[in-house]
């Protein structure tokens, strides 16, 4: 055999071997494809966020939220409208708020108390934009929340937020506020509503939710060419509102057929005349003898009439004389163990704060306990 013949015969040969490997890598490729084609579809990698089942999240539902659902109503533009969600916790132990998420970016939640403790009250704070925001508009608020005993579990709690944004009204300022209000002192604020559209549109009526808030109002423009419209709103808040926070509305009644009717809000604090603080004594040891002091301020001198102990065993002396600075000294009888948690009330001859109320509460022990007691 000629070197010709053998070296075409090691050619075919190598080009056997090529074909048969090549062959036998696809084969084993469309067997694996087939193989894969006939498995089972592998589970999706589960979330790190744990899973809410029914089950966990019967505790969550057993909350009674103080609204499921804040209804705005039609509000004017650019005006303020916030409202605050809450519920107890029943439970008899901590609820955790660990997050909290909206449908819409009309609402903007935020939570303020991240940390709720058996007896008190989870708050979340809504906030409606209507500046950013036109139309009907709704958001789903879902609270996220977690507790640790007897065992982790998860939960959520949902809300409810909507309103009709009016953009052919408008209200400046944002929210109509009392600030720093001192208590029997009557305030007065001014607001002002631009209407744009209907030459014959109206406020025919102004309705408050306090009594002790009363609106009058003013036309102030009557454009038929261009179809504005301006009122203002003398808001006065009389000297009867309560000292505390509160917040109100203001329902503005028009002749507009569509909607008659527009909400914006009014709040503020009326802080009390006289400054006096409450009076936690904690744990103090049976038959100990004790003697403190209640001081009692204002901005302008007032009378103390009397001073009335709810419970027998604390006894107030007597305070003569017309002053701004009251200093009452008192006594506490400690010969029976338990607790004691009353009010102690404080007449004066102030007609802005006739009465005021000092909470009052202390803890007798047959013994106490410190850090370096063995």
């Amino acid at each position: 055999m000629n070197c010709f013949s053998i070296r075409s015969i090691a050619i075919l040969s190598i080009t056997v071997v090529m074909f048969a490997t090549t062959w036998a890598s696809h084969a084993d490729a469309q067997l694996f494809r087939r193989s894969q084609r006939s498995q089972p579809t592998q589970p999706a990698q589960r979330s790190t966020q744990p899973a809410t089942s029914s089950a966990s999240q019967h505790w969550a539902s057993s909350f009674t939220p103080n609204a499921k659902e804040k209804d705005f109503g039609a509000v004017p533009r650019a005006s303020k409208q916030e409202f605050v969600f809450e519920f107890e916790n029943t439970l008899e132990q901590p609820i955790y708020l660990t997050g909290v998420r909206t449908s819409c970016g009309c609402t903007k939640p935020k939570i303020l108390t991240p940390e709720v403790k058996p007896g008190e009250t989870a708050k979340i704070h809504a906030k409606y934009d209507t500046v950013g925001f036109k139309g009907n508009r709704k958001a789903t608020v879902t609270v996220s929340l977690r507790r640790s005993q007897p065992r982790t579990q998860y939960g959520e709690i949902q809300f409810m937020v909507k309103g009709q944004i009016r953009q052919d009204v408008v209200f400046s300022p944002a929210e109509i506020k009392f600030e720093k209000v001192t208590s029997g002192e009557d305030q007065a604020r001014t607001a002002k509503i631009m209407f744009a559209g209907s030459a014959n549109w109206e406020i025919i009526d102004v309705i408050s939710t306090n009594p002790n808030i009363t609106v009058e109002k003013t036309e102030l423009r009557r454009d038929s060419r261009s179809r504005r419209i301006d009122y203002q709103l003398n808001v006065k808040l009389n000297g009867n509102q309560p000292v505390g926070l509160f917040n109100d509305q203001l329902t503005l009644v028009t002749n507009d057929a569509n909607q008659k009717q527009l909400t914006v809000g009014v709040l503020g604090n009326v802080q009390s005349i006289l400054e006096v603080k409450p009076v936690h004594l904690g744990v103090i040891e049976k038959d100990k003898k004790i003697e403190k002091k209640l001081i009692i301020r204002s901005s302008r001198p007032f009378e103390i009439r009397s001073v009335k102990a709810g419970d027998q065993r604390i006894r107030f002396e007597e305070s003569e004389g017309k002053k701004t600075l009251h200093i009452l000294n008192y006594k506490l009888d400690t010969s029976e163990i338990g607790k004691i948690s009353t009010k102690i009330e404080i007449e004066t001859d102030d007609p802005a704060q006739p009465l005021a109320i000092v909470d009052f509460d202390v803890q007798i022990e047959s013994e106490t306990f410190t850090l370096n007691d063995k």
